[in-house]
């Protein structure tokens, strides 16, 4: 049987990927259901923004025709995107960078595959 994925990416997240990073963590690797549980009481923006791209995949697997009982988070990956770049006057005639990161923001489901088991004989 094979395995059966399905994707979802917030492009341009208004967050940095390094706040969102702790979020990822806890969330790669559970079933989906848990993942949603787990997101829906995070009171953080990035859990909102992950609930969201989550719900979109899981979307997606339902028009793929895929089981939603066996589906689990596979990959949550935040990666860089483009940087606003801002400044402000400071002291001595000086300007002072203020970098606003983006990032874009993919979680992928898979089937969660049951390995054969294998009888050995002695």
């Amino acid at each position: 049987m094979p395995q059966s994925k399905s994707k979802a990416i917030y492009k341009y997240a208004r967050i940095s990927p390094k706040k969102v990073m702790p979020v990822l963590n806890a969330v790669r690797g559970r079933r989906v259901f848990d993942a949603v549980n787990f997101l829906t009481f995070d009171k953080t923006k990035a859990a909102k923004m992950l609930l969201k791209t989550l719900n979109s995949a899981l979307a997606n697997a339902r028009q793929a025709g895929v089981e939603e009982k066996g589906l689990i988070v596979q990959k949550a990956a935040a990666d860089p995107a483009p940087t606003f770049k801002r400044g402000r006057p400071n002291s001595r005639s000086n300007y002072s960078k203020i970098l606003k990161r983006n990032a874009h923001l993919t979680i992928v489901l898979a089937d969660t595959v049951v390995p054969a088991e294998t009888k050995e004989g002695n």
